[in-house]
């Protein structure tokens, strides 16, 4: 958060930041982290849809990166979040861009 606020504050690009739903060991708190991301002056989000200790071995969270975009439309949006994981083709793709 605290490097998000200084790079932003310092830079005329834009700065975006890619996160997953957890930190190595850490409970799921993606959706607080999105939040005070947006509010340090991130310009766009991507979010890998699982944790680093999940790796492969289960489906990608898309629900929860769902709620993310709706905590975003409340909070006002026009920050860009893009959700990542299990995406084969491109009908997949459209299909997550629709349900949430």
């Amino acid at each position: 958060e605290r490097l998000v606020r200084g790079i932003a504050a310092g830079s005329p690009l834009p700065v975006s930041v890619k996160v997953r739903l957890a930190s190595e060991g850490g409970d799921v708190n993606v959706r607080e982290v999105v939040g005070r991301l947006r509010a340090a002056g991130a310009a766009a989000v991507t979010i890998h849809g699982r944790t680093a200790e999940a790796r492969y071995s289960k489906a990608a969270d898309w629900r929860l990166i769902a709620e993310c975009v709706e905590d975003n439309a409340e909070a006002g949006g026009g920050m860009p979040l893009l959700g990542n994981g299990d995406l084969l083709t491109q009908y997949e793709a459209h299909g997550r861009m629709a349900q949430s």
